[in-house]
């Protein structure tokens, strides 16, 4: 049967910019009918609004979402060994990577007695242990599942019309995907949720009700789709993501506007914590001892814009530095009133901003985020900080399992070692330009890039959808 009618939900405030300020679902817009909602608390809620798809508001209940947050935090703590990521996200939503961080057993023993209080306390500290133990959790997740109904909202959208696809971006943890995934099982509607961003499926959880159909970034997704949350391969599509096209684009335009006139090495920061005001000092002192050969040689660090709070200084000032500066876009939302380590989705950077970023910058450096990626996409050296910064528990790749086999791609450098950073720096400046092909064929692992881009992956993925059946499961 072909599908016509097609519900998209925006969720998140980021899927605003991704799928709607792009050009992301101009397949669907062309070749279906097509319905807009979002939730009615996003701070772009108005850009939803004026879309011309656009068919209301759905309201989420903040006590059924602490129950589903409750649950996925339950359901990751207990299959914690299918990915190390799971492991860490409870250290850090707990505050125990404050204790695993510390050296010496005295130190550790110290950091456990002041965290202790609060890990009794808080919902995601030792009570996930505790309700997540083998023995007590089938009993907890069915009282759980209990009191867990549809949201009336959504559902109330989604009975509006009679439509034959539910279509979702998601990062894999929010009530709104389970919900739908749930209405198209009882409703008899095929659904298909997009997974966002690169590690979502090894960070956040494992499905309990699952989609029809799960479109991911690429093969390593795919993999991890079918290993971690039990998905059979064929509901599983590499699509690509629509954030990314720009860059291929980018190759064919040589000529963008520079953002900055001089010579300059990309820092880019992480929105984990990581120390990157030491790794900026000590960045400006090899470049130092390295002059003059590159006395020309600038640094330009771009914090992530939704940092997450780090025991380490995370205020960035100029004036301290001698050849470092703020990047433009960001200077400009801190300007705007941005606030470092906090985490305000009403600034959603524009995306045409970053390929003219990277094609200035003659190496990418920066602790273990997603822009390493783009940086390579983007054909720049790269160099990956990988090692203990001394401050928090998950700088070194052990937690982040969706960097494996990145030093496949052509330029990609890992620095495992803080006391390698100088001569990994300088390898990656002497390295010469990247051979595209070469670099293709080593990201499409991890990204899958339709040759006419994004919009036509998702459209042929859509009318394939259309000869299938509707298969949703708990």
């Amino acid at each position: 049967m072909r599908v016509d009618r097609i519900l998209v939900a925006i969720t998140a405030d980021i899927y605003v910019r991704n799928y709607l300020r792009t050009d992301a679902l101009s397949a669907l817009f062309d070749n279906h009918r097509v319905d807009l909602i979002a939730d009615e608390s996003l701070a772009l809620s108005h850009e939803v609004a004026e879309h011309p798809r656009f068919a209301g508001f759905y309201r989420t209940d903040a006590t059924l979402d602490r129950r589903h947050h409750l649950l996925f935090s339950l359901i990751m703590w207990r299959n914690r060994k299918k990915s190390p990521t799971f492991a860490y996200r409870w250290m850090r939503n707990s505050g125990w990577d404050s204790v695993s961080a510390e050296k010496g057993a005295l130190r550790r023993a110290k950091a456990f007695l002041k965290w202790l209080p609060g890990g009794l306390v808080s919902p995601l500290g030792i009570r996930i242990l505790v309700l997540g133990n083998a023995l007590i959790f089938p009993l907890v997740k069915k009282l759980l599942l209990a009191r867990l109904p549809v949201n009336q909202s959504l559902s109330s959208a989604v009975k509006a019309k009679d439509y034959d696809l539910l279509v979702f971006p998601s990062a894999a943890f929010d009530s709104v995907s389970v919900d739908l995934a749930r209405l198209g099982k009882t409703r008899k509607i095929k659904t298909l949720c997009l997974i966002d961003n690169w590690d979502n499926l090894t960070s956040k959880t494992s499905f309990w009700a699952k989609p029809d159909h799960l479109g991911v970034w690429g093969e390593q997704a795919a993999q991890q789709a079918e290993r971690i949350h039990g998905f059979s391969r064929e509901r599983v599509h590499a699509v690509g993501t629509p954030r990314f096209d720009s860059y291929f684009i980018a190759r064919d335009q040589p000529d963008l506007d520079a953002i900055y006139s001089f010579p300059y090495i990309l820092f880019v920061g992480s929105a984990m914590p990581f120390d990157e005001i030491g790794a900026l000092r000590k960045l400006e002192q090899a470049l130092e001892r390295l002059s003059p050969q590159f006395a020309k040689l600038k640094v330009v660090y771009r914090p992530h814009p939704w940092q997450q709070k780090r025991r380490s200084p995370s205020s960035f000032h100029e004036e301290d530095f001698s050849r470092t500066l703020l990047d433009r876009q960001i200077a400009e939302a801190y300007a705007a009133g941005i606030k470092p380590e906090r985490t305000e989705t009403r600034f959603q950077p524009e995306l045409d901003y970053y390929p003219r970023l990277f094609q200035g910058a003659s190496v990418v450096v920066g602790p273990l985020t997603t822009m390493l990626f783009e940086g390579a996409l983007a054909l720049k050296p790269i160099v990956g900080l990988a090692y203990d910064d001394g401050h928090h528990a998950n700088t070194s790749r052990r937690y982040f399992s969706h960097f494996d086999g990145v030093e496949t791609i052509p330029g990609f450098l890992l620095c495992e070692d803080e006391s390698h950073l100088e001569a990994k720096v300088v390898k990656s400046l002497s390295l010469g330009p990247i051979d595209a092909q070469l670099s293709d064929d080593a990201t499409s692992f991890f990204l899958h890039h339709h040759p006419s881009g994004y919009p036509q992956a998702l459209g042929s993925l859509i009318s394939g959808i259309g000869n299938t059946v509707a298969v949703s499961s708990g």
